[in-house]
């Protein structure tokens, strides 16, 4: 009896925290300053559901609040940034964090988020054509790309040590108060 409870809990999880995430990516789509906080903080909640409930349904709800942010969301770049790197690194971090020393750790994680961001926006600009475009316009493009992924990847860090300190958080403060609710001490 008690096994088909937590496995009930388990998929009510899920499916609580997908929805959630799908609301949270519509949210990013309308304000714009949520466009990449919201996916950030889908990807904690479904980092939640791998703490949880493990690893098999972690993924189950990344796929599933994949294909809905991809089919409902308006702006696709959320949707995107969801699918290719914000849904989930937090379930592929635990992997990174055992490679040693901290520097080739680090190297690794940005060359997964630069080929990830490269690769979307790449499928984005093979989808959707820019057109011609003058030569000094490239030049320009060029350059403010450059700064942009500069500037991403230290975003990328800041995130990932966000991300490490709020896992812990879950873990030694809100994950035992949800526990002492439902009464499972």
């Amino acid at each position: 009896m008690k096994q088909n409870h937590q496995k009930s809990w388990a998929m009510a999880y899920c499916g609580i925290v997908a929805a959630l995430c799908v609301a949270l990516m519509l949210l990013g789509a309308v304000i714009p300053i949520a466009m990449f906080i919201a996916p950030a903080v889908a990807g904690f909640l479904v980092a939640t559901v791998c703490v949880e409930c493990g690893m098999q349904l972690a993924l189950t709800a990344y796929a599933a609040v994949s294909l809905l942010a991809l089919l409902f969301v308006p702006d696709k770049e959320v949707a995107l940034i969801f699918v290719f790197l914000l849904g989930y690194y937090p379930l592929a971090k635990p992997k990174f964090e055992r490679i040693r020393p901290a520097v080739l750790r680090i190297v690794c994680k940005l060359l997964l988020c630069n080929g990830t961001v490269l690769a979307m926006y790449g499928l984005v600009f093979l989808l959707v054509p820019a057109g011609s475009i003058s030569q000094e316009l490239r030049t320009t493009a060029l350059a403010v790309s450059l700064a942009t992924l500069v500037m991403g990847n230290v975003a990328f860090v800041l995130y990932d040590r966000a991300l490490h300190n709020m896992l812990m958080m879950y873990r030694l403060v809100w994950r035992p108060k949800l526990h002492k609710t439902l009464g499972w001490r």
